[in-house]
């Protein structure tokens, strides 16, 4: 593939996933139950409370096609899905329970600005967990980049190397040590992408990419495939 004359927009057209579920079972605590739906919210899929005499106390099952294609203890999800949500505060980080490790991919659609925000999180966060490597993130203006400046200061700070796409309406913030790249074109203003290359681990790569197709209505998908990954950074690197 040329990966120069694959625009984003065909990108998105190619990827087929298929739509998965988030099955709490047994939960104790009604608590952990409200920051699951907030993990997975971003990821677009859907989140079952049941109650499962069969099932372990406290297990997490994600399922797709009507079967199981991983369990965790609701612990090891808790874990993580608070280091996600407070790790750019308080320096947090986990390992990746099964359910997340399979989720591996989803498509979305209609997803507004906020929730764009929340789904960026999916792949900064990855980056700022393995605490290395290069993040490459487009967000059609630069300006942008205000809605979230505390967690690009951190990773800025840390060992991650980020890079920032978008067009040129004003500079980041310049206690914001990124590499910036300014562009002009349709392409780049229309959508919207989160890139991590894994640092040198094919396990670790994910890319949320996303395309604009009405005033702040996203549709796009984020995926854990490395040549999926791979293709879009060659592709932002040719914009840039």
């Amino acid at each position: 593939m040329n990966v120069t004359t694959e625009s984003l927009a065909d990108c998105i057209d190619r990827i087929e996933t298929d739509r998965k579920t988030i099955r709490v079972c047994n939960p104790a605590d009604d608590a952990d139950v409200s920051l699951l739906e907030s993990f997975f919210d971003p990821h677009d899929v859907d989140v079952e409370i049941v109650d499962a005499p069969g099932r372990p106390a406290s297990v997490v099952d994600l399922r797709a096609d009507g079967r199981r294609i991983a369990s965790s203890p609701l612990d090891d999800v808790r874990r993580y899905a608070r280091a996600w949500e407070e790790s750019m505060t308080v320096g947090l980080r986990a390992d990746r329970p099964a359910v997340v490790t399979e989720l591996a991919d989803n498509y979305f659609e209609s997803y507004d600005k906020q929730r764009m925000i929340m789904a960026s999180r999916i792949v900064e966060f990855r980056a700022w967990n393995v605490g290395g490597g290069e993040l490459h993130a487009g967000f059609q203006q630069l300006s942008k980049l205000d809605h979230q400046p505390e967690v690009y200061r951190n990773l800025a700070s840390s060992s991650v190397d980020t890079h920032v796409y978008g067009e040129p309406d004003r500079e980041p913030l310049p206690e914001l040590e990124l590499t910036v790249h300014g562009g002009e074109s349709e392409e780049l203003r229309r959508h919207w992408w989160v890139a991590y290359d894994g640092n040198g681990d094919d396990e670790e790569k994910v890319v949320l990419l996303a395309q604009e197709r009405g005033p702040n209505q996203f549709y796009g998908f984020w995926t854990e495939r490395p040549a999926v990954v791979d293709d879009v950074i060659a592709r932002m690197e040719f914009l840039a």
